[in-house]
């Protein structure tokens, strides 16, 4: 991590926790880092903390992309991006509704393109406040970022989707695309997060979720790529010129 990096993640050292620092790359060159904040916990959106309650049944995270002068798009750009993306799929074990899968790619069906940065999804760029809904945030007011590209995301498993006799397993892959409005996407680094929660048993239910912490990759993992290729909601081919 460079100066000017740390200098960025101390001004805003009071109000983004760092948990995880990966870089983003493109044909050996850094194009920058991926940011994961700690993570906190909430109760289905709502009395959310960093340190979880006896009722909490999932986490939150945010997500920053902080492009170098390198991976600016502005700047020298050395991917030749148009703009930078958030792809992320999630997979879980948990009881699945009638248009959910396993292993998906994590965005509303609705959606015309699968990227999470678009809303109603909660995510932000450049000099932004924080989404306005702060219920499953743990702060009181939507302080404001400075990033690239980010993502605000609150995951949780009430225990009604649990299987009984199970452990909860929820996991996430958050990559970076690049955006080409000529010519192919590329998906460049990730990262892997996600949490659990124990079957306790038939009185108790599942305990409160349990961090498992983030994963740096320096490419999507196989199991992404599937996830993304066999996707029959969102015919996204980023090796392709999909558009």
């Amino acid at each position: 991590m460079s100066v000017g990096w740390l200098s960025i993640a101390s001004a805003f050292a009071s109000d983004l926790w760092v948990g995880k620092v990966c870089p983003v790359t493109y044909q050996q060159n850094t194009l920058g880092i991926l940011v994961f904040s700690e993570a906190w916990f909430h109760s289905g959106r709502q009395q959310a903390s960093y340190i979880a309650r006896d009722n909490a049944t999932g986490v939150g995270l945010e997500i920053h992309l902080f492009a170098n002068r390198l991976g600016e798009v502005e700047l020298e750009n050395q991917a030749q991006c148009t703009q930078y993306r958030m792809l992320q799929i999630r997979t879980t074990n948990r009881r699945l509704l009638d248009d959910e899968r396993q292993a998906q790619i994590d965005a509303p069906l609705h959606f015309v393109e699968p990227f999470y940065d678009a809303s109603p999804l909660e995510h932000g760029a450049g000099m932004h406040n924080t989404p306005s809904d702060t219920s499953d945030k743990p702060w009181n007011s939507p302080p404001k970022r400075a990033s690239t590209l980010a993502i605000y995301d609150t995951p949780f498993v009430s225990d009604a989707l649990g299987k009984e006799g199970e452990d909860i397993q929820v996991e996430f892959e958050t990559c970076v695309v690049c955006q080409r409005d000529s010519g192919f996407d590329s998906i460049l680094s990730c990262g892997r997060w996600g949490y659990s929660r124990e079957y306790m048993d038939e009185n108790t239910g599942w305990a409160e979720p349990e961090f498992h912490g983030t994963e740096c990759l320096n490419s999507p993992s196989r199991h992404y790529q599937e996830t993304v290729s066999l996707s029959e909601e969102f015919p996204y081919s980023y090796w392709l010129d999909w558009r």
